[in-house]
């Protein structure tokens, strides 16, 4: 779907996700996102996702995008969205219908188990930013 993101490496087999989707409740400062701005949650995971490098930022364009579509009640299209290039970036098992399956009947849940996902990945692949330059 998506280009992988750089440093992120291509997972090698199918996989499972490493959260499980009812467990939403912890850790609270992300539950209570999940809830009360999900589309900073949204936006944040999504910054992780297009650069691990970077400290993630809440508040970016797709942050805009869901709450814009929240609105008029679409946002589990974009969320759905990134439900599937994620499992793709990852090699996680599931389907489009399940993705959207999720990202409709429990929109903070899903959020919450793409960010720590996202989180989980990127701690485990070792993923060292690149060094400043330095001058001699």
């Amino acid at each position: 779907m998506a280009d992988k993101a750089p440093g992120v490496p291509a997972a090698a087999s199918s996989s499972e996700w490493s959260h499980s989707f009812w467990a939403c409740c912890s850790p609270v400062d992300k539950c209570l996102c999940a809830c009360l701005f999900p589309c900073c949650l949204f936006g944040r995971t999504q910054s992780r996702l297009q650069n691990p490098a970077e400290k993630p930022s809440s508040f970016n364009g797709m942050c805009c995008g869901w709450c814009c579509l929240s609105m008029v009640g679409c946002s589990c299209i974009l969320q759905g969205l990134q439900r599937g290039r994620m499992r793709d970036q990852y090699g996680i098992n599931g389907s489009t219908f399940m993705d959207f399956f999720a990202s409709c009947c429990c929109p903070c849940c899903g959020l919450l188990q793409e960010e720590k996902e996202a989180v989980a990945r990127i701690e485990s692949s070792g993923y060292q930013p690149p060094q400043g330059m330095v001058y001699p």
